[in-house]
């Protein structure tokens, strides 16, 4: 059953890739807009780093595909999983840069540089409790799919 999964492997780390890259691309991209062209700036240095560390994960990851001892659907899963968490990480710190509002979970930012709007944004808090339970998810599976392969070796 594992045995025909090798295709769908292969595009699963070639476009885990892909978009890692991409994701770095934009985090570079993001880095860009000037201070004046948002409500709050640190939500855009805040989106910088996240789209930049992410995709570095996303491309970690993205090595490890070959190595994951999952079915075709986990995979898929994981898959998505991992795009979901990742892109909604830095997609927060936008969002946060334009409303010029953050979110409770982000207190130690919030407090250093207090946002225009308030550090109650549900837009922002939702955002980021999404982007925490995909890219939990998505490490976890990714260590059952390489404790799975151990076993096997």
């Amino acid at each position: 059953m594992l045995a025909n999964i090798d295709p769908l492997k292969t595009a699963v780390r070639r476009w885990t890739l892909i978009l890692g890259v991409l994701q770095i691309t934009v985090g570079c991209v993001v880095g860009f807009i000037p201070p004046t062209a948002v409500e709050w700036f640190r939500g855009i240095v805040m989106a910088h780093i996240e789209f930049t560390a992410n995709g570095v994960l996303m491309i970690v990851l993205g090595l490890l595909v070959n190595e994951l001892r999952l079915g075709s659907l986990a995979l898929k899963l994981w898959f998505a999983l991992l795009q979901i968490g990742t892109w909604t990480n830095g997609a927060a710190g936008v969002m946060a840069a334009f409303l010029g509002a953050t979110s409770p979970l982000m207190p130690t930012l919030s407090e250093k540089f207090p946002p225009p709007h308030g550090m109650d944004s549900p837009l922002v808090t939702a955002t980021l409790m999404l982007c925490g339970v995909t890219i939990l998810l998505t490490l976890l599976l990714t260590l059952y799919g390489l404790l799975r392969a151990g076993k096997q070796a």
